[in-house]
């Protein structure tokens, strides 16, 4: 596929996540009728029945008023849908534009070149419109789940998880206890646990494991959980050599993402002092268009924080069924080997969680922060720079910023001190470790000299 045809896919591809049907838009319930006249009935009997009468009628109110704010919620829904399609047709003409003004160069080394900048901008912007969406969908399901907690509802007979889930809950609280010593109780551990559960529940893993590494932080309290995934959207993609097909993850963005749904998972726990990084099995796809042959990689990467409780995550995770001199950083394509790298720094504060550093160009990328408050908030979605199936080989290889970029990485490339030389120096990173002995990053100082 051609550089336009590429991008044009993926905009296209982003501009599927909005939608083509129209919105609902229902209408306002109309206000009960109120209840009839009390009859002329005295007695105790009486004053219980008028009692549950005036009950039911508050009840009725209550939902009436429900329903009227879940109708108003659901139509501000739509009109955030519509105004969104309306942003993301802007940003496709946009790109249209920028192809007939470059079309005439369009097959020279400056043309494409002004190509790939200007689509780079243009899938950036539909980025943003898919980002700003989320952001507001969220802020709706948010509003309407308030409405539903409000409603009077009698809970029914709990169903019977399948044997399947039943186990999985085992492993999480299992893989849980190995880590923390305690069975997780709060949504902060149940998050941590699936991250951290060692087994694989997709039949086409084949049973083969995700590989997993942790490194201990100061745990910062109130900021909950930092779920990163990196993830390819297409079914299938062309990997880089040996020219074979690799199974994606067939999806787009998604809040409640399964962590074994994605290509790379990271999650910073706050709540309980971890960062989880997990790569999940690849799949091969058979003769027949199948799953095939399961591999999985083992990912490398380091963790350094600061005092602010910043953390800095470097992380390179290599596809399993690549030779060794596409994802070796001292082999024949150094700093370009065609692996999920990065360098990522999550930084706390009063509005939550801001992510900046860089990455490469492909997958795709999704944030959020799970609060303590049992709220989430969309923090990134960084689409991958191309939609199409040369996604892998055509853009690992290449990075772009995120963010402020590599200005974030200062205070950690200074943060040390040299005492030989009485220089500044960087802090120190601590390497991914197994879950069975986890590497803790260094407490902070309780003292001594402070160098400015």
């Amino acid at each position: 596929m051609s550089d336009v045809g590429a991008i044009d896919s993926t905009l296209a591809q982003l501009a599927n996540l909005l939608g083509t049907g129209a919105p609902p838009t229902p209408a306002p319930p109309a206000t009960p009728t109120p209840p009839p006249p009390w009859p002329p009935w005295t007695g105790d009997a009486s004053d219980r029945a008028g009692e549950a009468s005036s009950k039911l009628d508050a009840e009725r109110t209550r939902m009436h008023s429900a329903q009227v704010s879940a109708t108003g919620i659901i139509n501000d829904a739509s009109r955030i849908t519509l105004a969104a399609r309306g942003r993301m047709a802007q940003v496709r003409a946009g790109w249209e534009s920028d192809k007939a003004a470059l079309w005439p160069i369009v097959n020279t080394p400056k043309g494409r070149a002004a190509v790939l900048t200007a689509g780079h901008r243009r899938i950036g912007e539909a980025g943003g419109v898919i980002r700003d969406t989320m952001t507001e969908m969220s802020g709706a399901a948010e509003r309407l789940q308030a409405v539903g907690l409000d409603l009077p509802l009698t809970p029914g007979p709990a169903l019977p998880e399948s044997p399947q889930e039943d186990q999985r809950r085992q492993n999480q609280i299992e893989a849980f206890k190995q880590v923390f010593g305690r069975e997780p109780t709060s949504p902060a551990d149940w998050a941590t646990a699936a991250a951290l559960d060692p087994h694989t529940y997709n039949p086409n893993y084949a049973g083969v494991a995700p590989q997993i590494s942790v490194v201990r932080i100061r745990p910062e309290p109130g900021q909950g959980v930092v779920r990163v995934s990196q993830w390819i959207a297409q079914r299938d993609v062309t990997s880089f050599p040996p020219w074979k097909r690799d199974f994606g993850n067939d999806r787009g963005p998604s809040m409640y993402f399964d962590p074994e749904d994605t290509k790379v998972t990271t999650y910073i726990d706050y709540e309980n002092g971890l960062v989880v990084m997990r790569q999940n099995p690849s799949i091969e796809l058979n003769s027949e268009g199948g799953p095939g042959t399961v591999k999985v990689g083992t990912p490398n990467g380091s963790v350094t924080q600061l005092p602010d409780g910043s953390v800095r995550v470097k992380y390179d995770a290599g596809n399993p069924f690549a030779p060794g001199f596409a994802t070796d950083p001292k082999g024949i394509l150094a700093d370009h080997q065609v692996t999920v790298n990065g360098d990522l720094v999550f930084t706390p504060g009063p509005d939550g969680v801001q992510v900046n550093g860089t990455r490469t160009n492909y997958p795709s990328m999704e944030v959020y922060q799970d609060l303590p408050n049992g709220t989430t908030r969309t923090v990134l979605v960084d689409p991958a720079f191309s939609g199409s199936s040369l996604g892998p080989a055509l853009n690992l290889p290449r990075h772009h910023d995120v963010g402020l970029g590599g200005s974030v990485f200062a205070p950690f490339d200074t943060g040390g001190w040299n005492p030989k030389y009485d220089v500044r120096a960087p802090l120190p990173a601590t390497p991914f470790g197994p879950v069975t002995s986890p590497p803790s990053v260094p407490p902070l100082p309780t003292g001594g000299v402070v160098h400015f």
